[in-house]
């Protein structure tokens, strides 16, 4: 079994607001994640693909296929607003770990037998990132 690696960056913003809480409240729990507007990342996505190198091409997959995979999953969110534009975080906080649970559904959906997803991390910060695994 062999793994590669292969990253997608993508912007997008949230805001980190509870809708049944206060507005001291959130303020308090989310600190400057709670803004009027929300905010904006750079965010970095890693995805992990295991599988069998292919003894023709050398390859677990071809990365033309991967970077396409990667680019229909991202392009839903680039520049969104997740909490206005994407509906699965209309009624939830989109947190880092959140939306590397969307990522990974929405990467693993892509990622066909033998090869499979066995990692996504997601960075926000250079020094914040949430790793999801099966």
């Amino acid at each position: 079994m062999t793994r590669l690696a292969r990253r997608k960056a993508f912007q997008c913003l949230h805001k980190y607001d509870v809708k049944d809480w206060s507005t001291e409240k959130n303020a308090s729990v989310f600190g400057a994640c709670f803004t009027p507007h929300g905010h904006g990342h750079n965010y970095e996505m890693e995805v992990y693909l295991e599988g069998p190198v292919d003894p023709v091409t050398g390859m677990i997959l071809n990365l033309i296929d991967v970077d396409a995979a990667l680019d229909k999953v991202v392009a839903p969110l680039q520049g969104k607003h997740l909490n206005l534009e994407i509906a699965e975080f209309k009624d939830k906080v989109p947190t880092t770990e959140l939306l590397a649970a969307y990522l990974f559904e929405r990467v693993r959906a892509e990622v066909h037998a033998p090869v499979k997803l066995a990692k996504l991390r997601l960075y926000e910060y250079e020094d914040l990132w949430v790793d999801v695994w099966p």
